[in-house]
């Protein structure tokens, strides 16, 4: 009869195979950046999904809907109603799945928000979620914050602005009326 030790450690053994063979090459996961990685994991842990403002296109590489784009925010300025960005472009290699890089180009250009209750949807770093706002409701504030952590941009007078909550990247997929005026802006997770 074998004794107790010697079925505990064969229990043990057993267990310990069957873990190292559950991992397939699927399972591996993808290589795209940590910062994307983490704030997904984060997600799933608290329960929440944060939202892909771009559909899937080939691969790990968006596709912008129709009639929008993604802007590199520089500033705000104004009454908090003109963005200062750059145009951008997408680098993506579908084979290398890991996902969109976004690169500034060209001149800046001045775009105005349609109206305060344009919506802009911001990633909240705190949260490590995506949250809904209005341009007047905190949308654009976090937008002017977000592209000035450092507040050079705010007079002498005013308080420094608490940028812990910034995403940092300043990447937007926008709507663009046929006037040059945002009426959507979502922040994006992009390198």
């Amino acid at each position: 009869m074998p004794s107790i030790r010697s079925v505990f450690a064969t229990a043990v053994l057993v267990s310990a195979a069957l873990a190292l063979t559950a991992c397939g090459p699927s399972d591996s996961g993808s290589s795209r950046s940590s910062a994307s990685h983490s704030v997904k994991k984060a997600n799933k842990k608290n329960g929440k999904k944060i939202k892909k403002s771009a559909k899937k296109g080939t691969g790990d590489c968006p596709t912008i809907a129709k009639g929008r784009k993604v802007i590199w925010v520089n500033n705000v300025e104004g009454a908090m109603n003109n963005v200062i960005a750059k145009n951008t472009k997408m680098h993506c290699n579908p084979k290398s799945h890991q996902g969109a890089a976004y690169q500034p180009i060209g001149a800046l250009h001045t775009y105005s928000v349609a109206s305060g209750n344009a919506k802009v949807t911001i990633i909240s770093r705190k949260d490590s979620t995506q949250r809904a706002l209005t341009a007047q409701n905190g949308g654009i504030a976090h937008v002017k914050t977000c592209a000035d952590p450092k507040s050079k941009q705010y007079d002498g007078g005013q308080t420094k602005a608490d940028a812990s909550d910034c995403w940092g990247l300043n990447f937007y997929e926008v709507t663009v009326d046929s006037n040059g005026k945002i009426t959507e802006m979502t922040e994006i997770y992009a390198s």
